[in-house]
């Protein structure tokens, strides 16, 4: 038997009352196992095995498949359940989450991360606007396609007054004078920063984990750094993500009414 604390990313239906959950764990990255009967009225693992349930988990191993014994929740993050632009961007993060964390990998800096914006979000601590983009630049960070931002890539000033520029593809920052060089011209792709949102980039990138969250960003610089780093990750993970199109809709539709 095998007990590992996990989040679970997503479950799909099997048979009449029986599911496959996927979990994240610290330990193996993510794991899969059968849960019987958790679709059954009162079944006694049902809440701990729902999405966004970080719970324990008691696994049998029979013929390296993994089937659940037991299970006791620790927090099942119902809040997110209340709010349908909460429950779009959270399923967004798993899905991010399932598609680039590997299995028999510790992944326990990714665990964190997903923990704790789920509590930020849950909570109301911080905005979805806000928590999209740091969970997108810092995750990618922790899968190793961090961006080059300590400087220009080609004289390494760290940052100049006049103009930068961050190339989405190649995950460069350039300085006015070698963006021009190169023959680059500004567009949606290769977009001019100022230094609140260069300094912002570096601080998610960069900063311990328990600090992630704890600096503010004005309207304006928070619409550019959204921009950014939405579609750096869409570029250097080349998938679509079908919560963040739902995500976007309820936005959209909100914003509307």
């Amino acid at each position: 038997m095998k007990t590992v604390k996990g989040l679970v990313i997503s479950r799909r239906d099997v048979k009449e009352n029986d599911c496959c959950i996927f979990i994240l764990t610290a330990e193996y990255g993510v794991m899969e196992f059968y849960a019987r009967g958790v679709r059954k009225m009162n079944a006694k693992n049902s809440s701990s095995t729902q999405l966004f349930a970080y719970s324990t988990f008691c696994l049998d191993e029979q013929k390296d498949k993994y089937y659940l014994n037991s299970s006791e929740p620790i927090r099942v993050f119902y809040e997110l359940r209340m709010d349908t632009k909460k429950y779009a961007l959270a399923c967004y993060f798993v899905e991010i989450a399932q598609y680039c964390v590997p299995s028999g990998q510790a992944a326990r800096e990714t665990m964190k991360l997903l923990l704790n914006t789920l509590h930020m979000l849950a909570e109301n601590l911080r905005s979805c606007v806000f928590l999209k983009s740091v969970f997108e630049m810092r995750f990618m960070a922790h899968v190793g396609l961090l961006p080059r931002l300590l400087g220009c890539c080609e004289c390494y000033q760290y940052f100049t007054e006049d103009e930068m520029y961050i190339l989405i593809d190649k995950g460069w920052l350039l300085c006015g004078e070698h963006f021009r060089e190169h023959g680059f011209e500004e567009n949606a792709d290769n977009i001019r920063i100022n230094d609140s949102v260069l300094h912002t980039l570096r601080f998610i990138c960069l900063v311990k984990q328990d600090r992630l969250f704890n600096f503010k960003i004005g309207d304006e610089t928070q619409a550019l750094v959204s921009e950014i780093t939405e579609k750096y990750m869409f570029r250097h993970l080349a998938r679509e993500f079908k919560a963040l199109n739902v995500y976007k809709y309820i936005c959209e539709e909100t914003n509307s009414t």
